[in-house]
């Protein structure tokens, strides 16, 4: 590791200041993970094992990241870190290394095959009893085109429908579409919200990425009109969401730039989040 040194991160995001405890001295590693009910810890935990008895596992002096920025920040600001995240976000900040897994980066040709090890669904999704207003039907039928389509694909993410339908502009359309949830598909959501809102700018999309299972609950208590998950919905959440996946997207192993550990396979991921190994020493 080059020119490491000691740095507890302090990330904020929106107001919100996370104070990175924990930080190890030497060569101990930082682990940042989300927080619990995120749809990325959610799917992180499930793919990767770190579980006992079934049980999300993620080490107890894992510092907390709540949100996709602060995760990044936190990474960002220690040398000595190592997080997950949203591929499209994270090859796109070059404040974080990408590490490959298994001898594989997580690049859209790699997920698409399935070599990449790391990978889950982005969905969208809204309650069976309420179904879609006229606005949100139209955003969503342009999210399932050839146009939204495109937009997931130039973003670095794998598109659902190879062969999707060109979108037609419904002429006249005006209002507010509330979306919420998962922060990770939030910003492929803003990106398909630009390109909507090109062909109906009378059309406002107000997208708040306050976490998977907020997003749900927003939904289904009709504060919002699509709830954004960056996991499976459970079965007692398909009781009353109707799921629907508009991607597919890596979680990618992030490290601080600094750090020159080479990669890493996914059973050294999983015991390093069970807090089995503490050292990058033992990985290199």
């Amino acid at each position: 590791m080059k020119k490491l040194f000691k740095l507890c991160a302090i990330a904020a995001v929106a107001s919100i200041a996370v104070l990175a405890t924990g930080c190890g001295g030497g060569d101990e590693m930082t682990v940042v993970t989300r927080e619990e009910g995120s749809g990325t810890r959610g799917a992180f935990v499930e793919i990767v094992g770190v579980t006992v008895d079934g049980n999300d596992s993620i080490w107890q002096e894992a510092i907390v990241a709540p949100g996709t920025s602060v995760m990044l920040n936190t990474v960002a600001e220690n040398p000595y870190a190592i997080g997950y995240a949203s591929t499209g976000v994270a090859l796109a900040d070059d404040r974080v290394r990408v590490l490959p897994i298994g001898g594989v980066m997580p690049t859209t040709a790699n997920i698409l095959s399935g070599s990449y090890a790391i990978q889950r669904p982005f969905i969208i999704g809204y309650p069976r009893a309420n179904g879609l207003n006229e606005l949100s039907e139209d955003f969503f039928n342009f999210i399932f085109s050839a146009q939204g389509q495109a937009v997931v694909s130039a973003r670095g993410y794998v598109a659902v429908d190879a062969n999707a339908p060109q979108f037609v502009v419904t002429p006249g359309l005006t209002g507010t579409i509330v979306v919420n949830g998962s922060s990770s598909v939030a910003p492929l959501m803003g990106h398909l919200r630009e390109a909507y809102r090109a062909l109906n700018p009378n059309v406002e999309i107000d997208i708040h990425g306050a976490g998977t299972g907020h997003g749900i609950t927003a939904a289904r208590d009709r504060l919002a009109d699509i709830a954004m998950s960056s996991r499976d919905l459970r079965e007692s959440e398909l009781e009353f969401m109707t799921e629907f996946s508009i991607a597919i997207d890596g979680i990618a192993v992030i490290v601080h730039p600094d750090n020159d550990i080479a990669g890493l396979t996914v059973a050294q991921v999983r015991n390093i989040f069970l807090g089995e190994v503490t050292e990058w020493a033992s990985v290199r």
